[in-house]
């Protein structure tokens, strides 16, 4: 019979695996690794490893189950970024800025006038990087 604490534990371990599922869902119905950290995954993929093995050496039975779960996961991951590496989905891609209307920009005082006429935040970002 489990413990009220034993019963708990598999409870995060499930947490753990459920919190994996959007991201690896999104790598593999995406095909598209934007914002994957290879190296950081790398690592925890080790440290999985590394603190698994020790739950095996000591037969803690939720820990060896949680890291079961993160080395998959993570290794899932990790193969997934290799694969999808310099592939971002649409939602992804960087989008040009879009224009602004003039009111809308007179409603966020983006507008100001100088001794040339009015200046838009854009212009004044270009005059300023190109002086």
């Amino acid at each position: 019979m489990l413990t009220a604490t034993e019963i708990a534990g598999f409870a995060g371990v499930g947490l753990a695996g459920a919190a994996y599922v959007p991201q690896i869902s999104h790598l593999v119905r995406a095909r598209c690794s934007a914002g994957i950290s290879r190296l950081a995954f790398e690592v925890w993929l080790l440290a999985s490893v590394l603190t698994t093995a020790r739950a095996i050496a000591i037969h803690a039975d939720v820990f060896i189950a949680l890291g079961g779960i993160q080395i998959a996961a993570t290794t899932v991951i990790t193969l997934c970024a290799i694969r999808y590496q310099d592939t971002p989905c649409p939602s992804h891609i960087p989008r040009p800025p879009r224009a602004e209307s003039a009111t809308s920009a007179e409603r966020r005082g983006a507008l100001r006038a100088g001794p040339e006429g009015p200046c838009t935040d854009f212009r004044a970002t270009y005059l300023k990087e190109t002086t």
